[in-house]
């Protein structure tokens, strides 16, 4: 329901645009500074809404009977012994990149989710790009108008098929980057989380203080390594375009210990 809501909001949008940049373009400044603003304005009123769930959640995990906390130290430690990191981690975060320049498997890893993730960035800074470069936007509707030429349709008709042609485009690239984007990084296992420091209770985790899991912990999928000393959840990530999972690699001096309690506070009890 939420994504035939979403898709059918940016048909509208579309629609809208085109309307008031062919037949109202002395006020499609003034409409997208209020577009924007009005997004603005949902986004932090969703995030405040989030931001209660997770205190409450927060508070309640943390007031369950204490089971394992690992420290910063340690987990730093067991990184440091964890020569095969390196090839996981890259560039994603070259200031915490250089202090872990002999953890080579997360390098690797780390590099794989930036190549996802990138793409994700760059495309909304583009899109701004052709729509606020006068040159650059000329030149694309030219191009675009030329292509309706032999519809024989009205000046206005013409130009409101072009502006809609215009946008539709920019928007169908958007989504096709994410899209690919996103099913890249699903590929690859997932976005890579690192807490450095988290703590388990009865109650299910917190990771660095701020972020709670809640019991049952529903985990697509759990990966212990007892070599380098770490266990890795899969979890579903709430995305709206490409979907996926990502990993919450938690690292621990016994990994067995860790594992048995993860395992009584999933859903599926062995």
């Amino acid at each position: 329901m939420d994504s035939r809501f979403n898709w059918l909001a940016s048909v509208a949008l579309l629609v809208l645009f085109a309307y008031m940049s062919t037949y109202f373009p002395e006020h499609l400044g003034t409409f997208m500074l209020i577009y924007i603003f009005a997004m603005l304005a949902v986004t932090f009123a969703i995030a405040g809404r989030s931001a209660r769930a997770i205190f409450r959640d927060l508070e309640y995990v943390r007031t369950g009977k204490l089971l394992l906390s690992v420290s910063s130290e340690e987990i730093a430690k067991l990184k440091t012994k964890d020569r095969d990191l390196n090839r996981e981690m890259n560039e994603q975060v070259r200031a915490i990149a250089k202090l872990k320049t002999k953890d080579r498997d997360l390098n690797r890893e780390m590099n794989e989710q930036v190549r996802a993730t990138l793409p994700q960035l760059l495309a909304p800074f583009v899109f701004m790009l052709v729509l606020l470069v006068p040159a650059a936007r000329e030149s694309a509707l030219q191009s675009l108008g030329s292509l309706l030429r032999p519809l024989s349709l009205s000046a206005n008709a013409q130009r409101f098929l072009t502006f809609l042609l215009f946008y539709g485009l920019l928007t169908l690239v958007l989504y096709t980057i994410t899209y690919a984007s996103g099913k890249y990084l699903e590929h690859i296992g997932g976005r890579l989380e690192i807490p450095s420091f988290y703590l388990v209770t009865d109650r299910g985790l917190i990771l660095e203080g701020r972020t709670p899991i809640k019991a049952p912990i529903k985990a697509l999928g759990m990966k212990v390594d007892t070599r380098r000393k770490f266990i890795e959840l899969r979890v579903k990530t709430h995305v709206s375009v490409g979907g996926g999972a990502s990993r919450v690699r938690l690292y621990c001096e016994d990994p067995r210990k860790l594992e048995a309690y993860l395992k009584a506070l999933s859903e599926e009890r062995s």
